[in-house]
């Protein structure tokens, strides 16, 4: 790699509505557990998705679901990994920030092997240096320490918080930068609405992956603030 020149030292991302979309195949996984658990009517999807960003069983808790259905969800979402794929414009991103010399970490609400998994099936797994997955940290987000664990492990560690950006798509990610003392940038081409991101008041806001070319390389820097 040559030496960076971005003014990060790290960017981690979260996985699911920022790297991948990974909707339908969530779609399909939490339809199983809801048939398998014998809810009656069609699986509450939307109501799902408002949780992201929380490890699966925390998720399946607010349904009044219990941690024994997170097998289900998990052998669901990998018989139908063909679902998974990279959003426009992220291996554009990854490429670029890897020319630059700029550490990429993962950090996400799935286990470590999940999300190993669903990199593969996307076609990223060879791009981030660290994934971290919430079975790797013992509190969730929004707390820090999964943001801590990953700036810990990657190349040139100890990265300042300072010197750090993660890009969310969720409340609780842009809550986890701000506790961690990590500048954020809202990616608004995930789950949340931009109105909800933007009042959670991240550093930057990005419509697509596409915008994350000028707000994380020289070519066109913009101020982002801890968020």
């Amino acid at each position: 790699m040559t030496p960076s020149t971005t003014p990060w030292s790290a960017v981690v991302f979260d996985l699911d509505g920022v790297l991948l979309d990974t909707t339908e195949n969530m779609r399909h996984a939490f339809d199983a557990v809801w048939a398998a658990a014998g809810r009656a009517g069609p699986a509450p999807f939307s109501e799902f998705l408002e949780h992201m960003g929380a490890p699966l069983h925390v998720i399946l808790g607010t349904f009044g679901l219990p941690a024994d259905y997170a097998p289900v969800y998990a052998a669901a979402s990998t018989a139908r990994l063909d679902l998974v794929r990279p959003y426009d414009g992220v291996v554009a991103v990854l490429r670029a920030l890897r020319a630059a010399g700029v550490p990429v970490a993962v950090a996400t609400g799935k286990s470590h092997r999940r999300a190993l998994e669903a990199l593969r099936a996307g076609g990223l797994y060879e791009l981030p240096d660290v994934v971290v997955g919430s079975d790797q940290v013992r509190l969730p987000k929004p707390d820090a320490e999964i943001l801590h664990t990953a700036l810990s492990l990657l190349p040139g560690s100890p990265v300042p918080a300072d010197r750090a950006v993660f890009i969310g798509d969720s409340v609780l990610d842009l809550r986890c930068g701000g506790a961690a003392g990590v500048p954020t940038i809202a990616a608004g081409w995930g789950q949340s609405t931009r109105e909800t991101l933007l009042a959670e008041h991240p550093g930057a806001y990005a419509e697509g992956p596409q915008d994350l070319l000028a707000l994380l390389l020289p070519a066109a820097n913009r101020e982002v603030s801890v968020g």
